[in-house]
């Protein structure tokens, strides 16, 4: 695959799901210009997936044509539509605050995993337009809806948020405290889990609680 010579290549970790509503993550790669941020690749990055998790399910040696076969390729990638979006890397942890287009009197709040702030900023995105209903349906399978939708979003605080002692304290007592009273604590395993793998390894004390 050449690349013009002002272009770099970026790769993508992609969840899709299909009319079949089977979900398949794949590895995209798409051209971008340097130094740009990830919401300017958005439409091309579901393109890009549409296009391999179509052609993972249209098998070529069916077809009497290579027009036929493109035909019902795009026939079968605009029924795809994105689940998750990701940088590959390891993950942190920020909180975001933000709102639709001009409406800030709806602030949304949340907590997304990134691997560096271009994507957190990303996420937050995705976040937000979940949160207001403005990223829904078709939007997520139409690449020029879908950058519109998260282009909207005005995100006013996106920042890193490292899990620290505290927090792992507390999550560890909830989920003792479930367990003293035999009640489910499946999510809570799971939510003790994520906490602990995002410990930062800079961080001497959480690491240690982490390994207790």
């Amino acid at each position: 695959m050449s690349v013009p010579m002002n272009r770099i290549l970026r790769s993508y970790i992609v969840t899709m799901s299909g009319p079949d509503n089977i979900d398949q993550t794949i590895n995209v790669q798409v051209e971008s210009l340097p130094n740009t941020p990830m919401l300017d690749d958005a439409g091309d990055i579901l393109q890009a997936a549409q296009k391999r998790c179509a052609a993972a399910v249209v098998d070529y040696d069916s077809f009497n044509s290579d027009s036929e076969y493109l035909n019902t390729l795009d026939a079968r990638a605009a029924e795809c539509h994105v689940v998750s979006i990701r940088k590959p890397g390891d993950l942190a942890r920020y909180i975001y605050e933000g709102y639709v287009g001009e409406n800030d009197e709806r602030v949304f709040t949340g907590p997304v995993l990134a691997v560096d702030a271009d994507e957190a900023d990303f996420a937050a995105r995705w976040g937000i337009a979940l949160q207001a209903g403005t990223l829904r349906g078709k939007i997520l399978k139409d690449p020029d809806r879908f950058f519109e939708a998260l282009d909207a979003v005005e995100v006013r605080r996106c920042e890193e948020s490292p899990v620290g002692l505290p927090e792992l304290v507390s999550s560890a007592r909830a989920l003792i405290a479930a367990h003293d009273r035999d009640e489910p604590t499946s999510d809570l395993i799971d939510e003790l889990a994520v906490l602990i793998a995002l410990v930062p390894s800079q961080t001497p004390e959480a690491a240690a609680a982490a390994k207790a």
